[in-house]
């Protein structure tokens, strides 16, 4: 095997042996153990008094829902209905691994499943459980050959496609809602706000991929932005920004120009059966006064608000955002709240005992396990 050093392991993993850095669940164990218990019961503690705050009095007031009339709703399905909604689900989720096995290039499909299905139930229980799922991420990839770089670059490139879909899928909701006669023209001005930002983000992408000249000129800019708010903020230390843009293009710039296309594809893949899922749980519950647009709207604004770090995957936030959007279009309150609970149930929900799952898939399969670095050299 070969031993990563020091300056290869990414944050998450250090402090770790060579043999721990592959072993996922002493990442996990690692990286909960680095916060005090004080802490830790803190950050739980809000956590779940945020999600029966808002479970409790800000969805049924916000709503006007009864949650016994939301069952009502939910019991009606049929097991077909159930069935078919399952499968849907699924079909997204083989459509991510897409994503993972075009930035880590010999990544099997099977793999692919595994690994986000490990890190997506970590990260949908703990609060602030990024980072962990991102290590359960390291420790698995590299117990299957690859090296903590070509994970780590895997998880930036992926991330960066991912952050711009969520961001431009409620420009594009807005844009549509505008269009179709949906919204007022009050909308207008963020959803061009919103798009020039998308634009932007694009174009700097770009241009970090075109030379190493303008890479720094970029770098040196976002270097004079992070100091002044290290400044204002008094902090000491400085990130090194051009170094940090340097070293991201140089990783991922074979990577990008080849695959940017077929990441961008499945991205798409992805999301779009994400978000017909949510179509189908509304026209299952029986709504059929959404529309495709105002549903892809509530859709956009539930991904975009998965991103708050307080709860695990937004929760809470996510079904008072997409509910109340439903019942804004004209949804009834407990139907509209109804399908959105449905909707986080696959999407939130079932992918915890699925991922246990994985990870007992991960530990039995032992034939895929190989030494780090092995992979990668034969690529």
């Amino acid at each position: 095997m070969t031993d990563p050093t020091a300056d290869e392991l990414p944050e998450v993993l250090q402090g770790l042996s060579a043999e721990e850095s592959t072993d996922a669940f002493a990442v996990v164990s690692h990286e909960l153990h680095k916060k005090s218990r004080t802490r830790r019961a803190i950050e739980i503690g809000i956590s779940l008094g945020v999600v029966i705050i808002i479970f409790a009095f800000v969805i049924p007031k916000l709503t006007g829902s009864d949650y016994a009339d939301i069952w009502h709703e939910m019991s009606k399905l049929s097991p077909i209905e159930i069935t078919a909604l399952v499968a849907l689900w699924f079909l997204g989720m083989l459509a991510y691994t897409g994503v993972l096995t075009n930035t880590l290039p010999r990544l099997k499909h099977t793999q692919a499943l595994t690994v986000n299905f490990a890190g997506s139930a970590v990260s949908n229980v703990m609060p602030f459980g990024g980072a962990i799922g991102v290590g359960a991420t390291y420790a698995i990839d590299m117990s299957w050959g690859f090296t903590a770089p070509s994970v780590t670059l895997s998880i930036l490139v992926s991330g960066i496609w991912n952050v711009f879909a969520k961001l431009a899928m409620p420009v594009l909701a807005l844009l549509l809602l505008i269009l179709s006669g949906h919204a007022t023209g009050k909308l207008f001005l963020p959803a061009i706000l919103g798009l020039t930002a998308i634009v932007v983000a694009a174009v700097v992408l770009g241009l970090i991929m075109r030379s190493e000249r303008l890479a720094e000129r970029i770098g040196r800019l976002g270097q004079s932005i992070v100091g002044w708010f290290c400044r204002v903020f008094r902090r000491k230390a400085t990130p090194d920004v051009v170094t940090g843009v340097l070293n991201f293009r140089h990783q991922s710039i074979g990577l990008v120009r080849e695959r940017w296309w077929r990441i961008t594809l499945w991205i798409f893949l992805f999301n779009l059966i994400q978000f017909l899922l949510l179509f189908a749980c509304i026209r299952a519950i029986g709504i059929d006064g959404i529309t495709l647009t105002e549903a892809f709207a509530a859709f956009a604004f539930a991904r975009l608000l998965e991103t708050i770090p307080i709860t695990p995957s937004g929760v809470g936030f996510v079904e008072v955002g997409a509910a109340s959007a439903l019942i804004s279009f004209g949804g009834p309150d407990n139907a509209s709240t109804a399908a959105v609970f449905l909707f986080r149930g696959f999407v939130y929900l079932l992918e915890i005992p699925v991922g246990a799952m994985a990870w007992v898939v991960w530990a039995s399969m032992t034939r895929w396990r190989r030494p780090i670095g092995s992979v990668s050299r034969n690529h």
